[in-house]
């Protein structure tokens, strides 16, 4: 199986740029190339088509949706009180956390609509229903610019607070908060002005309604609450299917091509088949179409296998290492993997030139087989021989062989029988 497969990949490889056994010229290769592209941009869109009927995890289950779920979520959130950062943490209390995706409204023309995206999860979309009845309320957006701008405003203030007392020490403070001279008066001024503003910014912040006091908040609460480990749970049951279901569309679309293109090359390279200018076309285009094919193929298997092994073999076997205090053995199966990796490629490599030295070398020998008996000489000890004979005189060499075919005598170093033309 493995050496049809390796004889039909050499015969197709050796069609992709000549045309009745001659190279194609440069014009002709650039049109090939085009077609190439062409090809390939085309099964790429058609294999993205099938896949979106097995959406990616990240679209499936957006983070904007999935972080309502993670109890271990937190977000930074500017603090009034304590001029710091502090962590927002379930449920949201802050007006940034609630927004719906843009995968959920779209703007045509001057209007806003909306509409429900169907690769979403049906939860997120549930979730995106029950923030929407508080944060899509006019109420909710303004509050949530005046907070936005609020805390703009504080941000510059205490920016300007803070390079106010760093110019200034608290001994040279105390000294302008009792002198009378204009210039030190203005700067005195100037800071109490910014306090009094921090102080009426904070009291504002404060003022403004809280999440937690819309109608519909705490509906988004109870349903987050009661539906936490059912999301976990498919999400995880998903992240680990996915992979494998977009591989099943990818053949969906992709095992038809190959099939077609494989019988048609198949077919036009036939020994039954008349050697003829559009059999040759079948056979040029079927070789590109196969190979174009078969690259997004052999990606989405390398894509799949790393799904398998690292993320999920490779991290049970960590797991297991640390608890047992066996960790070293991890690094030598890295080590492992290493020497094995590149002695591989090396191989590889290492085989390549050999076959390389030995063809070139039998081409060698050819020619000078065919020096030899062109001149009617022995290849091994180059003196003058006579070919209907069987041996040479002066050191044994075997000159002639039997053909299979016509079973006559043939000069043993020449590919084709002189007799049969075998």
């Amino acid at each position: 199986m493995f050496s049809y497969l390796r004889s039909f990949m050499t015969k197709t490889k050796s069609t992709l740029f000549t045309f009745n056994n001659e190279p194609f010229s440069k014009f002709s290769i650039l049109l090939i190339l085009i077609l190439d592209i062409f090809l390939f941009i085309t099964i790429l869109t058609g294999i993205d088509s099938e896949k979106d009927m097995s959406p990616a995890v990240s679209v499936k289950y957006p983070y904007q949706c999935k972080s309502h779920f993670d109890p271990k979520y937190k977000r930074s959130v500017w603090n009034s009180a304590t001029r710091g950062y502090t962590y927002d943490r379930f449920p949201f209390s802050e007006y940034a956390s609630f927004y719906i995706t843009a995968h959920s409204t779209y703007e045509s023309g001057k209007k806003f609509q909306s509409y429900t995206d169907k690769r979403m999860a049906p939860l997120c979309t549930e979730l995106y229903q029950k923030i929407a009845v508080f944060a899509q309320t006019k109420a909710f957006k303004n509050n949530k610019e005046l907070t936005h701008n609020l805390r703009n405003e504080k941000r510059n203030v205490l920016s300007e607070i803070n390079s106010i007392e760093k110019r200034y020490n608290t001994a040279l403070f105390e000294k302008i908060s009792s002198s009378q001279e204009e210039r030190d008066k203005k700067i005195r001024d100037k800071y109490y002005s910014l306090l009094e503003k921090e102080k009426n910014i904070d009291r504002q912040i404060k003022e403004i309604k809280s999440v937690a006091a819309y109608k519909g908040y705490q509906a988004y609460v109870d349903f987050v609450n009661t539906n936490r480990e059912r999301f976990n749970e498919a999400y995880d049951s998903y992240a680990f299917w996915q992979p494998f279901i977009s591989f099943l569309y990818l053949l969906k679309f992709t095992f038809p091509l190959l099939l077609l293109s494989f019988l048609a090359h198949r077919f036009s390279t036939s020994p039954a088949r008349k050697i003829s200018v559009p059999n040759k076309l079948v056979t040029l285009i079927s070789s590109h179409i196969i190979i174009i094919t078969l690259l997004p193929l052999c990606i989405d298997v390398m894509r799949l296998i790393f799904h398998i092994i690292p993320k999920r073999f490779l991290e049970k076997i960590i797991t297991f290492l640390y608890e047992y205090g066996f960790i070293f053995l991890g690094y030598y199966f890295l080590m492992l993997l290493g020497i094995v990796g590149i002695g591989l490629v090396v191989f590889f490599i290492q085989r390549s030139v050999s076959r390389r030295e030995k063809r070139r070398r039998e081409m060698k020998e050819k020619t000078l087989y065919i020096d030899a008996y062109n001149q009617s000489r022995c290849p091994h000890c180059k003196n003058r021989v006579d070919y209907s004979k069987n041996y040479c005189g002066f050191c044994k060499e075997e000159l002639n062989r039997v053909c299979s075919a016509c079973n006559k005598r043939t000069p043993k170093h020449i590919q084709y029988c002189i007799e049969c033309g075998t």
